[in-house]
């Protein structure tokens, strides 16, 4: 039982062909599994934009003249951006007053007695500050702790964004 050298031929083409799909399939799917990762890589947004050394500082103010709270600087080189967010709370007091801003655009809105939250509507000039500014008098015993977070798309390479105050009825400080 012999093939006959056509059949045996015909056997050898469709075995080669079959070796040469195989083989360029091989090749063929790293190159289309780079071309498909290709435009989703230029579409991510894993680089976030720096907006470099901003500073959040707490600060007594002046007893009876300027209230307590936080100043916000951005870095000399970066505007801090929309949607910044301050977080405020308050310890060791029921209501820890009103915040106004000054030197900026911040809408401020109260979670609860001892919490506030300011967001900025408009950008903060690179080297210019925020301050946030509370009713609360430092001849009462409080602590207020204020945290910054940056809107997605934006990190702050060598920030301070946590600052504090603490008043003790004889001795106020703020970091």
């Amino acid at each position: 039982m012999h093939k006959s050298s056509a059949s045996r031929q015909g056997a050898l083409e469709t075995s080669t062909d079959r070796r040469a799909v195989i083989r360029n399939t091989a090749w063929a799917v790293p190159a289309i599994a780079a071309a498909v990762a290709a435009p989703l890589a230029s579409a991510s947004t894993t680089a976030d934009i720096d907006v470099g050394a901003y500073v959040n500082l707490g600060t007594c103010g002046v007893l009876g003249v300027l209230g307590p709270g936080f100043t916000l600087t951005a870095s000399p080189t970066a505007p801090l951006p929309v949607d910044t967010t301050i977080t405020i709370i308050g310890s060791g007091i029921g209501n820890i007053g009103t915040f106004g801003a000054a030197g900026g655009t911040a809408s401020i809105t109260t979670l609860s007695g001892t919490a506030r939250q300011a967001v900025l509507t408009a950008p903060l000039p690179a080297g210019a500050t925020l301050a946030l500014r509370t009713t609360l008098s430092i001849s009462v015993a409080f602590t207020l702790n204020a945290v910054v977070s940056l809107p997605n798309g934006y990190r702050g390479t060598g920030a301070k964004p946590a600052a504090s105050v603490s008043s003790t009825l004889i001795l106020c400080s703020g970091f």
